[in-house]
């Protein structure tokens, strides 16, 4: 059982369907809540309830102020099937180092692989070998993790855009489950601490993504394209592998990474990028759409 005792969380549901839910088993499990947008709001409160930090300021607010009791917050999305997580020293905590942080803990009482999108953080691979696990790299798509979460027995999966699920319970993401995970992890260990030490051990990484608007007819064509167009380096950096699991993905010989796939959901193509700090994300960020742009 999960005592989390002591604790005290801000749980914010974005009017959605997490509440009464969440907070209700965070506070079965032994935590103090402190409640925000919980109440039912068919419009959201006008907010669109998605758990990024433009949309989290109250939250974030309210876990950051120096003078809050509260240790943590919690937020889900509308259907309650994603998380985010607000520390008080990094406000919103990338989804990334969320992973990262929620996978070495569970390493800490278990064992298993770990299933991951192509454009989440290689940190857990680092935190993988470290343990003497694999990790399995599927496309963007929960279905995908969830299809290597069954076919390797994975103990964890999940994608950076905030959906996760754990061995032994139905392979679909699960926000609720998550926020349990989340706090206990923290009960365990504060997630500022636990990520400052994981970054120690394993290197600092950083990463970001950017949006290009492109007609959905033509993303077949940018993507033939781009693959005759493949750069021998990157911000300097030489290619030294291109994987092609989900548009195409430049494995650096520093060890950043660069992607371009086209969005399942929008008329868009995506640039994702992760390195060793903001401002080189940045600059291979602003690599990639000099590579992208002219081709759309």
């Amino acid at each position: 059982a999960v005592d989390l005792s002591g604790l005290t969380v801000a749980y914010d549901a974005m009017h959605g369907s997490g509440r009464g839910v969440t907070d209700a088993l965070l506070e079965s499990a032994g935590a103090e809540v402190v409640r925000l947008r919980c109440e039912r709001n068919v419009t959201f409160g006008g907010d669109s309830p998605e758990p990024s930090a433009e949309h989290l300021e109250g939250l974030a607010e309210r876990v950051t102020d120096p003078e809050s009791d509260v240790d943590l917050g919690i937020a889900n999305d509308g259907d309650a099937d994603r998380i985010a997580v607000v520390t008080p020293e990094r406000g919103v905590l990338d989804a990334n180092l969320f992973y990262a942080a929620c996978y070495d803990r569970l390493l800490e009482t278990d064992s298993g692989p770990a299933v991951r999108t192509v454009s989440t953080t290689f940190l857990v691979d680092r935190i993988a070998e470290a343990h003497g696990e694999a990790v399995y790299e599927t496309p963007v798509g929960f279905k995908w993790v969830a299809e290597a979460m069954g076919e390797h027995d994975a103990l964890f999966g999940g994608e950076e855009s905030g959906g996760f699920t754990l061995r032994g319970h139905v392979r679909e993401k699960d926000g609720v489950l998550m926020a349990l995970l989340a706090a206990a992890t923290h009960a365990a260990e504060p997630f500022d601490a636990r990520v400052d030490r994981l970054l120690d051990e394993h290197g600092q990484i950083a990463a970001g993504k950017v949006s290009l608007d492109c007609p959905d007819d033509r993303k077949e064509g940018v993507l033939d394209e781009l693959e005759d167009h493949i750069p021998e380096s990157v911000c300097g950096s030489p290619v030294a592998k291109v994987v092609t699991l989900d548009g195409f993905k430049l494995l650096l010989e520093n060890g950043s990474w660069l992607l371009v796939r086209p969005s399942g959901t929008e008329p868009k193509l995506r640039v994702y990028a992760e390195a060793d700090s903001d401002d080189a994300v940045d600059e291979l960020l602003a690599e990639g759409r000099e590579i992208v742009e002219p081709l759309i």
